[in-house]
């Protein structure tokens, strides 16, 4: 793009004028840096202040309209922003009524391609609060019929940032977008949970051998164990859903460092009320405002929930690697769907690809949350400026468990199938049967027998059925008796 002088424009004033046609331009149309006085593009929705971060800041894939969730939060804000403001007296009613126009626009998907700020933005959130300004002003004046940038009528900063800063704006935003993005990882994770409990269901009948330290340990039904895991999921969900209720609790209001300064009287309470039917939840500001805009371990806590549930489902994944390994390298108790081909050299390998999908992103979550919680840590004095790189981790987090959630519940585990000789096998082979017939036959029996399964290498039942001391049947039987799982009533 050349400078603006190389082609015939001087400044006069707040407008540029053309030495030979006599075009004018706003000021508010230009972006004047060390290239000289730009013209921004003749459809663009944003003005200088965005151009210009755009240009600092292009570092990352995600710009702030690849954010659709915070996206849509920012708009609701200015929308709610703009009523408390015509509330209070501070908007004329057709000023306000543009703004609420142009944000719910916004808020419903149009103009996400005038949204070109790099998510990881170095200016503490500035450059995104003044691209939805930008953007929400000159569409305004577009519904009131005047040319964007003319904003002597509205103006991105004395308008539609009337009351706000960008220091109570933006984390407002953000923990509106990660209340309604993790909504949907809650409701993934239950259809994951319900995908365990249905293999539980399945598999309830089915014998085993429990392991501990990688070694044999004592009987129990496969089911039981996929009972645990769909309980540790529905349980994680609990936690996360108290993480997520935590985002509803906004320094909105606060403007720059919690004073309120820079908003008028009753503005407080009336965009709350506004705020609240346009989100349909609950949103509140914090008890103490100070407080609110200072710290970030809301973030903090919620990416943790995120980050546990990501380790939790990563560690179900390695327990589905293992178990279903193969007769000549493993257990061989389960099988899982097959989705590829796992070897481009060796004919007919097929690999846990799913489950290793899954731990691949528990490693990227977990890293992800490392990096909100040193953002948390490092916020300075009265705000914290790396709310960006929060919001950045927490979606990335957020959308990566989520997308790979639904494919491991709906292609592997919802397939899983179960080698039920195979299980059988395995347990009947280990001498950590032992203590389940101690009851019958006595200690003293029992550890004859161990002893001789270890000195023959032959399976400690074998040799019990041998001497007649059980039968199959009766091994079966006290086999089912000590996996029956009765909890008592506290």
């Amino acid at each position: 793009m050349k400078p603006l002088e190389s082609r015939g424009f001087r400044q006069t004033g707040g407008e540029f004028l053309h030495s030979s046609t006599g075009r004018r331009m706003p000021a508010s149309r230009i972006d004047t840096d060390s290239l000289g006085p730009r013209q921004l593009p003749e459809d663009a929705l944003y003005g200088a202040a965005t151009m210009r971060a755009h240009d600092n800041f292009d570092i990352s894939s995600r710009k702030l309209g690849d954010a659709p969730e915070l996206l849509t939060a920012l708009a609701q804000i200015k929308h709610a922003a703009a009523a408390a403001n015509r509330d209070v007296g501070v908007l004329r009613p057709d000023i306000a009524d543009a703004i609420i126009a142009a944000s719910i626009e916004v808020a419903n998907g149009l103009h996400a391609d005038q949204f070109i700020v790099d998510l990881l933005e170095g200016s503490g959130g500035t450059s995104i609060n003044m691209n939805i300004n930008e953007v929400v002003a000159n569409r305004a004046l577009q519904l009131l019929g005047d040319a964007p940038g003319h904003y002597d009528r509205v103006h991105p900063n004395d308008h539609v940032n009337a009351g706000q800063s960008t220091n109570d704006v933006v984390p407002s935003a953000i923990k509106l977008a990660v209340h309604e993005k993790s909504g949907r990882l809650i409701d993934v994770l239950a259809h994951l949970a319900d995908a365990l409990d249905d293999r539980a269901e399945a598999f309830k009948d089915v014998l085993r051998l429990g392991r501990t330290c990688m070694q044999a340990a004592q009987p129990m039904r496969l089911g039981q164990a996929f009972g645990g895991y769909a309980a540790a999921i529905r349980r994680l969900i609990v936690k996360l859903l108290g993480a997520r209720d935590e985002m509803l609790t906004l320094p909105l209001g606060g403007t720059a460092i919690g004073t309120g300064l820079g908003s008028a009287p009753g503005y407080r309470s009336a965009i709350y009320s506004h705020l609240r039917e346009i989100v349909g939840a609950d949103v509140r500001p914090g008890e103490n405002m100070f407080d609110a805009m200072q710290n970030a371990d809301g973030f903090a806590r919620i990416s943790s929930e995120i980050r546990i549930c990501a380790e939790v489902i990563g560690k179900i994944a390695s327990d589905l690697i293992i178990l279903s390994s193969a007769l000549d390298g493993g257990p061989g108790e389960l099988r899982l769907p097959s989705a590829q081909p796992g070897s481009s050299i060796m004919p007919g390998k097929i690999n846990p690809v799913l489950p290793m999908m899954m731990q691949q992103v528990a490693f990227a979550v977990v890293g992800n949350d490392a990096v909100v919680s040193l953002a948390s840590l490092q916020g300075q004095l009265e705000i914290n400026h790396f709310e960006p790189v929060i919001a950045s981790r927490l979606f990335d987090s957020i959308d990566l468990l989520a997308k790979s959630t639904r494919i491991f519940a709906d292609r592997c585990v919802a397939g899983i199938e179960v080698d039920r000789d195979q299980c059988l096998k395995n347990l009947m082979s280990s001498a950590a049967l032992a203590t389940v017939f101690v009851p019958k036959l006595g200690y003293t029996k029992v550890s004859k027998l161990v002893h001789s399964s270890a000195t023959d290498q032959r399976p400690f039942i074998d040799l019990a059925i041998e001497q007649g001391l059980l039968t199959h049947e009766q091994v079966l039987d006290l086999l089912r008796e000590s996996t029956d799982y009765q909890q008592d009533a506290v």
